[in-house]
């Protein structure tokens, strides 16, 4: 250990050597270019080829000296106070000088004054924007981005819109698809300032607060309304919502608000399916009719106005639905699967393989054939095999919303079609008519002719639960369970 102690002192001492000697070479180097520099800028002053520079130089530097000189003279002689009093007699030397001195001093403090006070108004603080209550999506990442939010109050308010105060509202499975991500890329384009966060809801019901100028509804302020609204617009599950008077009508008396938000947007889809599959109060007798899902908001209505139009109704729902779907007026019942993995006929960890086991074998033993088959929920399944199960001219129509391919486009597709959008966001300004974006075909004629079936006995309201506010994400999960019945509402009655 003493011989390695020595050999590391040795080798310290040996590099201290090596820095110092480092250092005093570096230094006479610095010295050596530093007398190097001086001695040629030396020469070069002394060079008879500087002259003119110097000259130059000293020529700029006696007009610098002499303008100072000046300004020195100047500025005495303006604080001078005999020529101050000299030049005031000049400008007060009779009354029209006086006259004219005065105004300019009542101009020039009127001026300040005002400007200090403009400066005051345009400083102070901008009033706070009313907010409300509204259940919102705060992200289209998060799976927990449903939640309850105060935003701003409805600001925008065209001559044709009606402001309506809502009692409740009712969420759809549309809305768990908006949570992630749906018609994202194209309702930025329709409504930059629908981006972040988006209201959710597409039906609600409440009562009238204003009305614009132009609408030709009728509506006026107090009377109670429902409401519909599709997949780009704004949605309904806040305290207060503005909407086309277009898509507004009166909700039917003989329901409250809760059992009226069931309604409007489920009632629209079933009533396009139905025009899309030729039935009406008068051909529908006799006809006989599939409706998957039959508890789903959309089955509910397509049972009720189907069996009461005369036709013969099949439904398929979860057992615990069985009740509800008979007494809706569906007279065959296919149970697809249970509350439980061991109902149904067959077990897979597949929900989907389950389902379409079970509704083949359901109807090979039924041995009957359809005129219509209607789809009210999205299924992962190929829906081919049931083509066997039509009548002659039969057909298969799906009432869900079909995936936009404006999500799945990069970059420069989104910028292309933006000005696609803005083309016909234009066009429709220039002819005072809004362009359609897609979906089921949303209008106050729809929702006088449901309101009327609703007062009229054909058609009842199918609520299953009812939710606060603050339980907006519970709600949301619910409506997209296999426990689901009818509608599910938010309630925004005034003390819940």
């Amino acid at each position: 250990m003493d011989a390695l102690a020595f050999r590391m002192e040795q080798n310290l001492e040996a590099f201290q050597v090596r820095l110092g000697m480092a250092t005093e070479s570096g230094m006479r180097m610095v010295r050596q270019a530093s007398d190097e520099g001086r001695n040629m800028a030396l020469r070069a002053l002394q060079d008879p080829s500087f002259d003119g520079v110097r000259s130059s130089f000293r020529n700029v530097w006696a007009n610098c000296l002499e303008l100072l000189e000046r300004i020195r003279h100047v500025a005495i002689e303006i604080t001078d106070p005999q020529l101050i009093y000299n030049q005031l007699q000049l400008v007060f030397r009779d009354e029209i000088s006086r006259n004219n001195a005065f105004f300019v001093c009542v101009g020039l403090g009127l001026g300040t004054a005002g400007g200090f006070f403009l400066g005051l108004w345009l400083a102070r603080p901008s009033p706070s924007a009313p907010v409300m209550k509204a259940i919102t999506c705060s992200s289209f990442d998060d799976p927990d981005n449903v939640c309850l939010a105060r935003v701003s109050v409805p600001q925008t308010f065209t001559p044709t819109d009606i402001l309506v105060r809502i009692r409740a509202a009712s969420f759809h499975r549309l809305d768990e698809l908006i949570t992630r991500g749906y018609g994202r890329s194209l309702r930025r384009m329709i409504a930059p300032e629908q981006e972040i966060p988006v209201v959710l809801g597409r039906a609600a019901a409440g009562v009238v607060e204003a009305v614009g100028r132009d609408c030709r509804s009728g509506l006026e302020i107090g009377d109670e309304v429902w409401l519909v609204s599709p997949w780009y617009a704004a949605g309904l599950a806040a305290e207060m919502a503005i909407v086309p008077e277009s898509r507004v009508g009166r909700k039917p008396f003989i329901t409250g608000f809760e059992g009226a938000a069931s309604l409007p947007y489920s009632g629209c889809v079933a009533m396009g399916a139905l025009k899309q599959a030729d039935l009406t109060e008068e051909s529908s007798a006799g006809k006989r009719i599939l409706i998957q899902d039959g508890c789903s908001p959309v089955g509910c209505v397509l049972s009720q106005l189907c069996k009461k139009w005369g036709a013969s109704v099949t439904a398929t729902c979860y057992v615990r639905s069985v009740p509800v779907i008979k007494a809706l007026g569906a007279e065959d019942v296919i149970t697809l699967r249970g509350e439980s993995p061991s109902d149904g006929l067959f077990l897979s960890t597949d929900s989907s393989l389950v389902e379409k086991f079970n509704l083949s074998h359901a109807l090979a033993t039924r041995e009957v054939t359809f005129d219509v088959i209607f789809f009210t929920t999205s299924v992962n399944y190929d829906k081919t095999f049931l083509h066997k199960y039509l009548s002659p001219g039969g057909r298969i129509i799906d009432t869900c919303e079909m995936p936009l391919f404006v999500d799945n486009l990069g970059f420069l597709g989104r910028f292309m079609f933006s000005w696609y959008v803005a083309l016909r966001k234009f066009t429709g300004w220039i002819i005072r008519s809004p362009p359609d974006w897609g979906g089921p075909h949303l209008c106050h004629l729809t929702l006088d002719r449901l309101a009327g079936y609703v007062n009229e006995g054909v058609l009842q309201t199918v609520v299953d639960q009812v939710f606060t506010p603050e339980d907006g994400y519970r709600a949301i999960e619910h409506i997209c369970s296999e426990k689901a019945i009818g509608s599910t509402i938010i309630t925004f009655r005034d003390g819940k």
